[in-house]
């Protein structure tokens, strides 16, 4: 939108420091205020190869097809094997404090 009001010109020094600040901080906050989940990320993760697939059966060969499909299932088994981790091992104890002897 900036670029526009300058036309061909690049935007100056001064201008484009603070927009690539503020950018980065806004996309932080909002990170931050997304839940932290494996849920989350198993969502985010089936999100990017739906689409990944769909435009690679839509678009590409026969051969490609096969090698996306075979990498899919090798992700989808090394998903499905952490899940299967993350419920049969629960993550460790917090730690008490030593018993300092006082």
């Amino acid at each position: 939108m900036l670029d526009d009001t300058h036309g061909e010109d690049k935007l100056p020094l001064r201008v484009r420091i603070p927009l690539v600040g503020s950018g980065l901080i806004e996309r932080i906050r909002l990170l931050h205020k997304r839940p932290r989940t494996y849920t989350t990320y198993s969502i985010g993760c089936a999100v990017v190869w739906a689409v990944i697939l769909a435009t690679v059966f839509t678009h590409a060969g026969d051969t490609t097809r096969h090698t996306f499909a075979v990498f899919f299932g090798g992700w989808a088994i090394g998903w499905l094997s952490a899940s299967i981790a993350r419920v049969v091992y629960p993550p460790p104890k917090p730690r008490t404090p030593a018993d300092t002897g006082s």
